[in-house]
Order: C-alpha cells, then structure tokens, then sequence
C-alpha cells in the first residue's frame, strides 16, 4: 500500500496576509531548509490553518517543493559548458515559463495559476547549492507579489537604510519594500517605511560619493529588482516605483579601496 505523502506549508510574511506559500515535504524538510524559509519570512502554517488556504483569491501562489526525479535531476547536473552564461536562465516549455537554477532546482511559473512546482537536485548539500536555493525562493516571491506591487531588490538594510547590491554581493539575500503597506522586509525582520528612507547603492565601485536626482532613482529601481520574467516589471511595481521616488533620496556608496587610495 502506497503511503500517503504529508505537506508541511509556510506562508510568506502571515501578519501581512500575503496570500503566498510554500509547501514542502514533511519527509524531505530538514533543519537547512526551515532555517531558509524562517529567514525569508515564511511562517509555519498548522493543518488547521493550511486547510483554510482559498485558491480562489486571484493573488493566491502555492510553490510546491520536491526534489527531482532521477532523469530531472540528470538534466538539472547536465554539461558545464553553458556555465559562463550563469547558472540562471528563463525558457518557455509547453507553453510555461520555466525557470532553471543549474545544478540547484527547475520551477514551473504557470500565468495567472495559483499553483507552481520546484523540483530540487536530490543532492543540497554545498553552501553554493543554498544560496541557489535562497535565489530560487527569491525570484519566487518576486515573481508571485509583482502584481501587488512589491519591489524586491538583492541587498539588505542598515539603520533606516536600503542597501542595494549586485547578486553575487548579497549571496542571495534580498530586500522586499512594500509601498502600499509601507513596510520593508529583509533578513534582519521588518521596519516600517517612512518619509525619509535612504536608498543606498553598492552595485559597483563608486569612488566618488555623490546624490541620486529623482529620475536616476527611477531608472535604477526599474532596472535593478529581483524580478526575472519575460514581460518585465508590472504596472503596479512601476507605480510603486514612482511612489517610492517621491520620498527615497539616493546615493552612491563609496569604495573601501578608494578610501585607501
């Protein structure tokens, strides 16, 4: 007789009834991964409240989270000869965006559907391997609160601070700014968003400090977020975006080898 499988479910920061989950294996969740999910803001659910889960909500997203079958996860090893590419990359299958994180997991993004899937490589073992994990859940909320208007950038916040980083610089650790509920979440928790929140750039070497004018804040918040999708940003992110440009002043963050020259 077939054992039944049994779900764990997280949802992605209760308090602000996100209507956003993971659902996850209860034989294949182990410590590294509910770690990952506490720090990304999920929030355990209890089978009572993972009943009460509506698909009917138009914003509702479930990733469900697996790890590969043997030929997925062949295919997810593969060759290394696309690698100077990067380890990300976008594709349509039977008419679904699907997004690969190579060696690390496969998601299926259907359009306008509540339910996604991410197979994970049987073997997550490496730190790289986690933070391609972080990644994957990261374009994952990005991607699913982009019609509420929620900005995600790669970075992390210091005192009344959005410090904005390349990927490679944050190893996967990102910033969501909420400007209709006027919250900022990262790693650190949640502050509140207020009228003179101070936009930090790090992406690159600076060696002069300097201010960004409104228009630049604009340009760089619209070309900068965690969103990877074949449309771009949504007219609700660009809203916000405009919004938020409004009361966020910009800067450069100056290089710590400059300061040395």
């Amino acid at each position: 007789m077939e054992t039944q499988i049994k779900w764990s479910y997280f949802q992605f920061r209760k308090s602000f009834d996100y209507p956003v989950y993971l659902r996850f294996r209860q034989d294949e969740l182990t410590p590294k991964f509910s770690h990952l999910f506490k720090e990304l803001g999920f929030h355990e659910l209890d089978e009572k409240e993972s009943k009460k889960i509506s698909l009917e909500r138009p914003q509702t997203r479930i990733l469900t989270v697996q790890f590969a079958s043997t030929r997925l996860n062949q295919q997810l090893i593969g060759t290394d000869l696309l690698d100077k590419y990067g380890p990300e990359s976008l594709s349509i299958q039977l008419g679904t965006p699907v997004y690969t994180y190579r060696k690390v997991g496969m998601m299926a993004m259907p359009n306008r559907k509540p339910l996604w899937d991410l197979a994970l490589c049987s073997e997550i073992s490496q730190t790289d391997q986690m933070v391609g994990v972080r990644i994957i859940l990261v374009r994952f909320l990005t991607l699913a609160l982009a019609e509420q208007g929620v900005l995600s950038y790669w970075g992390t916040t210091r005192d009344d601070k959005v410090v904005v980083m390349k990927q490679a610089q944050s190893f996967g650790e990102s910033v969501f700014i909420d400007w209709n509920k006027k919250v900022i979440f990262s790693n650190g928790g949640e502050m509140k968003l207020n009228s003179h929140l101070k936009i930090l750039r790090k992406d690159k070497d600076y060696f002069i400090p300097g201010h960004m004018s409104r228009e630049e804040i604009i340009s760089f918040l619209s070309v900068s977020t965690c969103l990877l999708s074949f449309q771009g940003i949504t007219p609700s992110m660009k809203k916000s975006i405009y919004e938020l440009s409004v009361l966020a002043s910009g800067s450069y963050a100056v290089s710590e080898s400059s300061v040395n020259l």
